[in-house]
């Protein structure tokens, strides 16, 4: 089965799951859109020639003054994804935003696998909003634990 196949059987099933029947990749874009909670909108793409499933969404601005001990947070969590279970947080230039992302390759997912991954990014991008939208405020709680792992081991590995 090509890679556009297998990620559409993923998203289907995934569509099933949440009671979204038609569900699917977009023929022109191969993405799609999901919006959990009620803010936190979800990209899935397949990045066909490589076949990887990417997944983002965009948090919250930065604040625009003392941005830096976010900034500086932001960078911690991403060495080695450990405060991020596996994804990558960045700043897109032109919205000030900052964007949570994760991919895996289509070949390496599972309906189960696909569906962890998504609700381990939904938590990871509830953690994130709150806390972005707490320094934009004045408010920064230290976040000092790692992400939850809920990944078991199927996230990368940087040692052993």
């Amino acid at each position: 089965m090509d890679k556009r196949n297998l990620a559409q059987k993923l998203i289907t099933n995934f569509g099933a799951l949440l009671s979204l029947p038609d569900l699917k990749l977009d023929a022109t874009t191969n993405s799609c859109v999901l919006l959990f909670d009620s803010d936190i909108v979800v990209n899935i793409e397949l990045d066909e020639p490589t076949g990887q499933l990417i997944v983002s969404t965009f948090l919250e601005e930065i604040p625009v003054h003392g941005a830096e001990p976010l900034l500086r947070e932001l960078m911690i969590a991403n060495l080695y994804w450990h405060r991020t279970d596996g994804a990558t947080l960045g700043l897109e230039d032109a919205t000030n935003g900052v964007i949570l992302a994760q991919q895996r390759n289509v070949t390496e997912l599972d309906d189960a696998s696909f569906e962890k991954m998504v609700e381990a990014f939904v938590n990871q991008a509830e953690r994130w909003k709150k806390h972005i939208a707490q320094a934009r405020n004045g408010s920064t709680p230290e976040l000092s634990q790692p992400a939850l792992a809920t990944s078991s081991g199927d996230g990368p590995r940087i040692f052993g």
